[in-house]
């Protein structure tokens, strides 16, 4: 894949306007990235049932985050740019 390896390509941009779009935060990541859930989960040891709940608007861990941003590829202050208001547990 041409993005991720390509270390001046910035997913940002396209992310931003997938939310915009109305696509959950995670949603908006994977499908950036063409990452299916099943891949995501086990690369990133997050269960596919915890991705379904961050689909649905629960709360995400820094360690999540840092999880997901590593499969991603992409750095974690990234990612906390497009969580929405509240999204990120204390």
């Amino acid at each position: 894949m041409v993005g991720r390896d390509n270390p001046h390509w910035d997913p940002l941009p396209a992310v931003a306007q997938g939310i915009a779009s109305g696509e959950p935060w995670i949603i908006a990541w994977a499908l950036q990235s063409t990452t299916p859930y099943r891949l995501l989960s086990r690369e990133s040891g997050i269960s596919e049932q915890r991705l379904d709940d961050l689909y649905r608007g629960a709360s995400v861990s820094h360690a999540e985050i840092a999880a997901l941003a590593k499969v991603w590829r992409i750095g974690i202050d990234q990612v906390m740019l497009t969580l929405p208001a509240g999204t990120l547990a204390a």
